[in-house]
Order: structure tokens, then C-alpha cells, then sequence
């Protein structure tokens, strides 16, 4: 008979920052790269946010694969359907260890989260599961998780901000999905976001970025 197990292991896993954390920081970005990207290269989205004020961490899928075939680009993927609870819970444990491993002096600055694509799923996850107050949160393309999300977010005050960013070209955009995931947001947190369509694909524009 034939069995599956799990078992705990130690791995060392790679994240990227951008800017440094200093006495002058006022806002900690923490964001969700898209399916096959890489945080050295998606933190770099985050350029135009003023350096002195912005610390950006990007976490990054503990699974990477190649882009095409069996060679060349590599990307890195957040999870799969298959063992999904386990790639869940081994995601959180390792963004804990991820902003542990930085001084931070949470009450001195501001918790932004940031998601993209695949990503966003992996955000409010996380976000419900840290209850960390945050101030912003950004849905970049992508859909909160598909489990039900009711009360996820009943440590909030509020008063935060979560704004939902969809290209007009968007290949994966459906016009039903605007409607759905106000109230999917609506329900997981009792806040009601602001939803912006901008000329463009399935893509991070840094122009907007820098705006938030």
C-alpha cells in the first residue's frame, strides 16, 4: 500500500527588497509577484514610490519552473492545486520568517500590501491569517481567494484603503468579475473598494504604481 507523507524540513528561500529601512520610513510595502515573475525583478515596479519614505519587500513563490520548455527564463510560482493547504501554510511560514528576519518597528510605519495576478490570492491570505493592521491594500489584477472570506478581516478599523486595478485589454477580465469581487471585498472586510480600469493588458503599469 502505497502512502503519502509530510514532514518539516529547513530550506533557505531568497526575497528582494528596494530602498533602505531607516528612522525616515513611514510606509513597509509588502508585494505578491504575478505567476512566473521573480521579486528582483518585480520590486523594481515599485521604483517610483518615493525611496526615503518606501520600503518595499518582495517575497517570492517557493517553486520556480522555466518559462519555456526545459531551459532559458525562470520564473517562480506561488502554488498548485495539488497539496494546496500544505504550499498555504508553508507560504506563511515563510513570509513570518521573511519579516522577522527585518527590524521592524511596526509602530512607527505604515503596512501597505500589494498583489498581482496570482499573487492577490496569495496576499489576502496571508493578511487574514497575519492580522497585521494595514493601511492600503492593492488588487493588481487578480481575484481574492476562492474559500469563503466572511469576517476574514474583522481586525480592521475601517478606515484602510483597498483598491481593486484591472487593464481594459485584460485578456483574464471578465465583465462579471468587477461586480463579484466588490462584493467578495465587501464581505471579507465591510470595505468597499475603489475599483480603476486602466488602458492596458495583463500588466503592472509603474506610472500608477508611483500614484499610490
Amino acid at each position: 500500500m502505497s502512502r503519502e507523507h509530510h514532514l518539516q524540513v529547513s530550506i533557505k528561500a531568497s526575497f528582494s527588497t528596494l530602498n533602505e529601512l531607516t528612522d525616515q520610513t513611514k510606509r513597509i510595502w509588502l508585494v505578491f509577484h504575478g505567476y512566473g515573475q521573480l521579486s528582483r525583478y518585480f520590486v523594481q515596479k515599485f521604483k517610483g514610490l518615493d525611496p526615503v519614505e518606501n520600503f518595499i519587500i518582495a517575497p517570492q513563490g517557493l517553486s520556480k519552473f522555466y518559462l519555456e520548455g526545459f531551459s532559458g527564463r525562470v520564473g517562480a510560482t506561488w502554488m498548485t492545486r495539488e497539496d494546496r493547504l500544505t504550499e498555504i501554510v508553508n507560504q506563511q511560514a515563510y513570509v513570518d520568517q521573511v519579516l522577522s528576519s527585518i527590524d521592524i518597528d511596526w509602530a512607527s510605519v505604515q503596512l501597505n500590501y500589494f498583489g498581482f495576478s496570482q499573487g492577490v490570492a496569495t496576499m489576502v491570505r496571508y493578511a487574514a491569517y497575519a492580522q497585521i493592521p494595514f493601511a492600503q491594500m492593492v488588487v493588481w489584477a487578480g481575484t481574492f481567494p476562492p474559500e469563503p472570506m466572511s469576517d476574514a478581516f474583522a481586525f480592521l478599523s475601517g478606515q484602510e484603503s483597498i483598491s481593486y486595478f484591472s487593464g481594459k485589454d485584460d485578456p483574464f477580465y471578465k465583465p462579471e468579475m468587477e461586480e463579484q469581487q466588490r462584493e467578495t471585498i465587501y464581505k471579507a472586510s465591510g470595505i468597499t473598494p475603489k475599483v480603476v480600469f486602466f488602458e492596458g493588458k495583463h500588466e503592472v503599469k509603474s506610472e500608477l504604481v508611483s500614484q499610490l
